[in-house]
């Protein structure tokens, strides 16, 4: 028996070693990466957060857990061999999840939509396929099918960021993540590739933030950040202490190519730099971050500070309008316990908020604050279930053209009870209320549900 198992441990470990290589090499002369109707590019969706670690309590185990299919963090738990292929050196993860979203009341349109995703991630440890130490190559695949009520809303922050990615209102599967990273030492690794900053390694995966908590863009992520783009060229490096990462550095193409390798359009336009600090603190005796960041941007940008006839005129033409380099953005968010069960540490209740300014021209979007309170294990006995409550204002810059056009300041509110009927399968309805920046909009109120299987 003992033979037959090492047997197909090695054989899974020479299968993966393979593909591993055919990869890389693969890489190296590929331009497309997935197939969809027409070359161009979509609008760039908002930002997302680069932070590694998102505090979402909904882990996935790498080698799920074979025992009864209710208690599994998968469905399919280990067929088909994964806990052989794990420790050989190969994780998998995928996941499919639903949405039912509409307007009730106030937006542009009372109506639902229904629509899909599907994500995937696949990990190799180069050391665990006997090939070399340190070495993870991660490739994330996403797939959107259907509608979303995105645009039913008249808000500028997508009240389903999930579905906006990795195209807007395209039935579209691509290959958005294709990162290696190196450990250099116990405290230093780098990596480079095209990069899924939002989840594209299976710690960020795992914790799943835009499959598990809020549904808004807004309360995932600060929106001034709108030039960290979630899947770009680029290269990067984490430093971390005995615990964790505290330090993270992205150097970005500036280009958003979720569906194609981004060779074309490698440093056609200056490049995206983005670090971050992450500093543990210990308030009233319980764990949380502080987490300041600064990005700077080459990139030449519409200048929105123009005279707004004369941009509104050359929008209209289709010629190009006025220009400007560079563009910055600092921030600030923070995660706080606030209530924590002594007697079982899955139940907890965390204060949560993020903060942002910008230059406001060519970034739009002069500043941002959101703040949530989200707990998991609200009720006794329901240790997998998680609550979140939250808010933010999105300022935009004073411009002029900004006036011409009708926009201003908008404001959002956001609730959701995500319930785990098993492990691997979770139901998450939602109500938002938004005041949007179309001035001329009223205020929408939105309710959907969301199921997540994972398998």
């Amino acid at each position: 028996m003992r033979r037959r198992e090492k047997g197909c441990a090695g054989a899974g470990r020479a299968f993966a070693a393979a593909w591993l290589c055919a990869v890389l090499a693969s890489l190296m002369h590929a331009d497309e990466i997935a197939e969809i109707a027409g070359d161009e590019l979509a609008p760039r969706p908002v930002s997302c957060s680069a932070d590694p670690s998102l505090a979402v309590p909904i882990p996935l185990s790498a080698a799920a857990r074979s025992g009864d299919r209710p208690a599994r963090s998968q469905l399919t738990g280990d067929w088909p061999a994964r806990k052989s292929l794990a420790e050989s050196g190969l994780t998998y993860f995928g996941d499919v999840t639903q949405y039912y979203q509409g307007v009730v009341a106030g937006g542009v349109s009372r109506r639902f939509a229904y629509g899909g995703r599907g994500d995937y991630l696949v990990d190799l440890d180069s050391g665990k396929l006997g090939l070399w130490q340190g070495g993870r190559l991660d490739l994330r695949g996403e797939t959107r099918l259907g509608q979303d009520a995105n645009s039913f809303d008249g808000a500028l922050a997508p009240s389903n960021f999930a579905m906006v990615l990795p195209l807007p209102g395209q039935n579209v599967t691509a290959l958005t993540g294709v990162q290696y990273t190196q450990a250099i030492s116990e405290r230093l690794s780098v990596f480079a590739g095209k990069l899924d900053v939002l989840d594209g390694t299976p710690e960020s995966y795992a914790r799943g933030p835009r499959l598990n908590y809020f549904w808004n863009a807004a309360m995932l992520s600060n929106i001034t950040r709108i030039y960290l783009l979630p899947s770009a060229l680029g290269t990067g490096l984490t430093i971390r202490d005995e615990v964790e990462p505290v330090f993270n550095f992205y150097l970005l193409d500036s280009h958003f190519t979720p569906t194609t390798s981004g060779f074309s359009t490698l440093g056609a336009n200056g490049v995206v730099m983005y670090g971050e600090y992450r500093l543990r603190t210990n308030w009233f005796g319980l764990p949380g971050h502080l987490v300041p960041g600064f990005l700077y941007s080459t990139a030449n940008r519409t200048a929105l500070d123009a005279n707004p006839f004369i941009l509104i005129s050359n929008f209209a033409a289709g010629t190009p309008a006025p220009s400007r380099s560079p563009a910055w953005t600092a921030t600030c968010r923070f995660d706080q316990v606030v209530y924590a069960d002594s007697a079982n540490p899955l139940r907890k209740w965390t204060l949560n908020g993020d903060f942002g300014v910008s230059d406001g021209s060519p970034n739009p979007i002069h500043w941002f604050a959101n703040v949530s309170l989200v707990a998991t294990g609200l009720i006794r006995g329901r240790e997998n279930d998680m609550f979140g409550i939250g808010y933010y204002h999105l300022g935009v810059s004073g411009l002029p053209v900004l006036e011409a056009l009708g926009v201003g300041a908008e404001n959002g509110f956001e609730m959701f009870y995500n319930a785990a009927v098993t492990p691997w399968f979770h139901v998450t309805p939602d109500l938002q209320i938004l005041d949007p920046a179309r001035q001329q909009v009223a205020t929408a109120v939105l309710v959907g549900i969301r199921a997540r299987l994972s398998f």
